[in-house]
């Protein structure tokens, strides 16, 4: 397997061309597609991955982070196939817009490359998340699972799920297989089981159909770090494991100064190597105690949360301990 770290820094001068290149090797290329839309103004469609010899089918998987300028970031799961005689594939679709010469691009992650005829049944892990390269036949499979969720589809469902107004159509066969909740929910005799209908009032809408995409496709959306909290939550509840380090492993990505508090009680809440990681990186971002305290969240945490915040202290503590024995 060819595994390739990704810091590509793209400043207006650079996406004049309808394609600008990155060389992973001598003969995989990553490459940034753009459209000029009017004078002066480019939009970044697509990155893509290119190889010189169209020879084997070969997996490409991998997750990029990007953003513009200061906005926030937005990150990309990916798992592609490229079938023999084809030579390349589209990974992310990004769509922005530069019309400013100080405008820049940043993307970053990694991207993991194995032909079909290797051993495909290993995992391989990656900072930010955990790929399954899966022959042809699996992609499809979940590609055609998606489908179900197709509106035009819906008279194949045989259970409702209700969210405030909205309704998704869905299947109370693959729910059960995914979900020991729902499996649960639908054998033992309760009002959803006769009505095939389930009320969802603890998340939102949008919430409920990544959830719901996810159980039927194991695909996730474009992150964010409010999106990846909320689906946490969701993928708990409803014992979700692999969504729940899909969600965790990105929050671990974009953690920062500004959010580790907020990330810190989610781990808390639903996932302890997810605290035990917010707690170290306060330690590794903090020189001392006097300094974290100045933080607003923190006496807010020490009221509501004084277990936690006795951890965080502790830890500090510990930390301050080991780097003053060196």
């Amino acid at each position: 397997m060819l595994r390739f770290p990704i810091k590509w820094n793209l400043t207006f001068s650079d996406i004049h061309n309808s394609r600008t290149c990155l060389n992973l090797n001598d003969e995989w290329t990553l490459s940034c597609v753009t459209t000029q839309v009017a004078f002066a103004i480019y939009k970044l469609d697509v990155i893509e991955i290119r190889r010189k010899i169209n020879c084997e089918e070969t997996c490409v998987s991998g997750a990029l982070s990007f953003r513009k300028n200061e906005e926030k970031a937005s990150r990309q799961v990916f798992s592609k196939l490229i079938e023999s005689g084809s030579s390349f594939a589209k990974l992310i679709d990004v769509h922005t817009d530069f019309q400013y010469h100080n405008d820049y691009f940043y993307l970053h992650g990694v991207v993991n490359i194995i032909s079909v005829s290797e051993k495909c049944s290993s995992d391989f892990e990656t900072r930010g998340c955990k790929i399954y390269f899966q022959p042809k036949s699996l992609v499809q499979l979940s590609d055609d699972l998606e489908r179900l969720l197709d509106p035009q589809t819906s008279c194949f469902s045989d259970v409702n799920l209700k969210c405030g107004s909205a309704s998704i159509p869905a299947h109370k066969l693959i729910l059960s297989a995914r979900s020991p909740v729902f499996a649960a929910m639908f054998k033992n005799p309760m009002k959803e089981t006769h009505k095939n209908e389930v009320d969802i009032t603890d998340i939102d809408a949008s919430v409920l159909q990544a959830m719901i995409t996810y159980i039927y496709t194991a695909k996730t959306s474009d992150l964010t770090v409010s999106t990846a909290s909320d689906l946490l939550f969701a993928a708990d509840k409803y014992q979700l494991p692999d969504l729940k380090k899909v969600c965790c492993d990105f929050l671990k990505e974009s953690i920062s100064l500004q959010n580790v508090m907020k990330i810190l009680v989610l781990g808390d809440l639903h996932a302890e190597d997810l605290k035990l990681f917010s707690v170290d990186y306060i330690c590794k971002n903090y020189t001392n105690f006097a300094e974290f305290e100045k933080i607003e969240e923190w006496e807010s945490l020490r009221k509501v949360k004084p277990t936690l915040a006795l951890d965080i202290l502790t830890a500090l503590l510990k930390s301050k301990d080991k780097k003053n024995k060196r």
